[in-house]
């Protein structure tokens, strides 16, 4: 069962920089220069039974790629995150020109992931 955990590591086994939600910086460690990654999770719903130990959580996950331009080397790197990271999840892909920031962003949404959880009861 592919999972929001095991997409998060995949991606992080592509050698790109990457954290969740956003990169912060500061004086002694500044955002690091594009390209870089930044994986979201925007969405989390329980199903289950009420008198059951076990729920299951679906979750939605989403990994956006920053890049300079929208070029050859942006392709190698969606590529990548296409055949290594989402190879066996559907997903919606857009690309967009983010004028504040001078920089492309790729962002890939992956819905209804499930995992099992336990009821605290």
């Amino acid at each position: 069962m592919v999972t929001a955990a095991g997409l998060t590591e995949r991606a992080k086994s592509l050698g790109l920089p990457v954290t969740k939600n956003a990169f912060t910086g500061t004086v002694d460690e500044p955002v690091p220069p594009l390209p870089y990654m930044v994986y979201l999770m925007p969405r989390e719903e329980t199903a289950g039974a009420d008198d059951m130990p076990n729920a299951l959580v679906a979750e939605d996950w989403q990994l956006e790629l920053y890049t300079v331009a929208d070029d050859e080397a942006a392709d190698e790197i969606r590529a990548e995150i296409e055949n290594k990271v989402l190879y066996d999840v559907d997903y919606v892909k857009f690309v967009a020109y983010i004028d504040s920031e001078e920089c492309f962003q790729t962002a890939y949404e992956v819905t209804g992931l499930l995992r099992k959880a336990r009821k605290q009861g």
